[in-house]
C-alpha cells in the first residue's frame, strides 16, 4: 500500500511540475498576460519592459535588436498580449504602442525564439523580424 502511495505521489508531483513549467515559461506570454516595468522574457534573448515605457529586445543583455520606440511615453508601463492577438504597451489606460496584429478572439502566445525573433502565434501574425545568424552573436 505504501509503495502505491509513493508511486501516486511521485506521478502527481511530476504532473504538477509539468504544468508549472508551462505556466511560468521564461520565454513566453499567453493571452491576457503582461510584462510590467522591469519584467522580461529571456531565452537566450531578453525582451524587457523598461521603466521609461520602452519595450526592447536585447542580445547579450546589452545590444538592442528591436524596440517599440516608446521611451519617455509614460511611467509604470506594461506590455500586454491581448485576447485578440494584439501586443500593446500601455501607460495607465493609454495605449502608447501596438503591434497592430489584431486577429480576433483566439488562443495566442508570444514567444522569444532562440533565433532572435519575437513572434505572436495563434497564426504567426506579428514578429520583430530580428532572426540572427548565430555566428554573429557571440
Amino acid at each position: 500500500m505504501e509503495r502505491a502511495f509513493q508511486t501516486i505521489l511521485l506521478f502527481s508531483l511530476f504532473a504538477l511540475s509539468s504544468v508549472l513549467n508551462v505556466a511560468f515559461a521564461e520565454d513566453m506570454l499567453f493571452n491576457g498576460e503582461s510584462l510590467n516595468t522591469n519584467e522580461f522574457l529571456e531565452k537566450p534573448y531578453r525582451f524587457i519592459m523598461h521603466g521609461d515605457c520602452n519595450l526592447v529586445l536585447y542580445v547579450n543583455r546589452n545590444r538592442a535588436l528591436w524596440s517599440s520606440r516608446t521611451n519617455g511615453s509614460g511611467t509604470s508601463c506594461r506590455a500586454t498580449l491581448q485576447n485578440d492577438g494584439n501586443l500593446v504597451v500601455v501607460s495607465g489606460t493609454e495605449v502608447v504602442w501596438s503591434s497592430n496584429s489584431v486577429r480576433g478572439p483566439n488562443t495566442y502566445r508570444l514567444i522569444v525564439q532562440t533565433d532572435g525573433n519575437v513572434v505572436i502565434y495563434g497564426s504567426a501574425n506579428w514578429a520583430t523580424n530580428t532572426v540572427q545568424n548565430k555566428r554573429r552573436l557571440f
